[in-house]
């Protein structure tokens, strides 16, 4: 009895110090291994020397600090935007001025050029998501591989970032010319366009409707064809509204206003550069206009442009063409001396009394009474009973005369 006590004590006490109690001398002894304090003291030094280089500071990687373009973007003088298909395309800067060289120097949109260095310089070099080539070939930010290849050119040096696919929206995989790290930035690739007309300032043609005094045409719809009706006129607003050069005719000034703000708020979908392949002949204006306003004058000439339905548009003294959508192109082309006048008819109107008059027509045929030669050939078909009505018909006007003798 007394040895099976003594058992059963010391196992206790064996598991007591097996689960920390207290240690087995055998513990005491690994634990004291050289290889064992070797690795507590370097854990322990790295975390002294975690804790005096960091300083308190955060713990967020310092790389998102750092600007992913080291350019002064205020002395940012041009912009050069290759697409993956070799276009390429240059924004200059003159003075506070950006320009097209492609479009003999049209200006361009200074509000979008802006937008898009803030942009660039908001951005922040985040970490990577990727740094192999079969990545960054995957991603299109390779060197012979990619959508965009924006190189910024500037008073302390150029930088080139090159960008590829999209992960979502306003997401671009990019890379930095030089660099294996692709990045994924806050950007659209529309923002990066590589179409000039995607670039130019739509205000060019833009007046104050207000300040429009005359606007003469020469021309007018059809001109420059074989039909053309040569209708020509001169609108002139005076302080009781507008009226028709020399004509005491009664203008509307419905159809005054609109035509005046038309010209003010002339709109166009492009610019055609000088060697474009377009189909048009300035040399033969479909339309001549002349707009004088705050004591200037402007003259367009306006020519079609094949069978599209725009029209090519000139100023007299400068060197661009402007491309007017069909739509922007109506009211000009399609004003008259009549519909100034508040006299054309709408085409439903003409056509409902084009059908009155034919429906008119036809009870008048139904009306007249048949001849003799309608009721031969109803007989010849074998239709006798039409053929008696036909002949009855034929004879009451010989029956009416014989009354009608004395």
């Amino acid at each position: 009895m007394t040895d099976r006590t003594t058992t059963a004590v010391t196992g206790a006490t064996d598991t007591g110090r097996l689960y920390g109690l207290g240690l087995d001398a055998d513990w005491r002894l690994a634990l004291r291994a050289p290889l064992v304090l070797v690795l507590t003291a370097t854990l322990v030094l790295q975390l002294g020397l975690a804790l005096l280089l960091g300083g308190g500071r955060s713990m967020a990687p310092a790389a998102q600090d750092v600007p992913l373009l080291d350019l002064d973007f205020d002395g940012v003088t041009e912009l050069s935007i290759g697409s993956g298909d070799g276009q390429t395309l240059v924004l200059r800067r003159d003075g506070a001025a950006w320009l097209l060289p492609a479009l003999d120097d049209f200006p361009v949109s200074a509000a979008r050029v802006d937008t898009l260095l803030d942009d660039l310089d908001e951005l922040r070099r985040p970490l990577p998501v990727a740094t192999s080539a079969d990545a960054r070939r995957r991603f299109r930010v390779a060197d012979d591989a990619f959508e965009r290849r924006l190189t910024l050119r500037a008073d302390d040096g150029e930088a080139t970032l090159i960008v590829g696919d999209s992960p979502g929206f306003r997401r671009l995989f990019a890379r930095l010319d030089g660099e294996d790290a692709v990045y994924d930035i806050r950007l659209a690739l529309f923002d990066l366009s590589a179409e000039a007309d995607d670039w130019i300032d739509r205000g060019q043609l833009q007046l104050d409707p207000g300040e429009i005094t005359r606007i003469a045409a020469t021309g007018g719809s059809d001109a420059g064809s074989d039909d053309s009706t040569g209708d020509d006129w001169a609108l002139v607003r005076g302080e009781e509204g507008w009226s028709l050069e020399g004509s005491d005719e009664v203008v509307d000034e419905a159809a005054a206003d609109a035509l005046a703000n038309a010209v003010a708020t002339l709109g166009y979908t492009g610019v055609l550069a000088p060697d474009a392949d377009a189909e048009y002949d300035l040399d033969a204006p479909a339309l001549v206009l002349t707009i004088e306003h705050n004591g200037k004058q402007r003259r367009y000439l306006l020519a079609p442009i094949g069978d599209t339905g725009d029209y090519a548009l000139k100023g007299d003294g400068e060197p661009y063409v402007y491309r007017i959508g069909a739509f922007d192109a109506a009211t000009l082309v399609d004003t008259n001396r009549a519909k100034l006048l508040g006299e054309d008819e709408p085409a439903g109107d003409i056509a409902s009394e084009d059908d009155g008059a034919t429906g008119d027509a036809g009870d008048d045929t139904a009306a007249q009474p048949g001849t003799a030669d309608d009721a031969e050939g109803a007989a010849d078909a074998g239709g006798a009973e039409v053929a008696e009505r036909a002949e009855a018909g034929a004879a009451a006007p010989e029956a009416a005369v014989e009354q009608a003798e004395p």
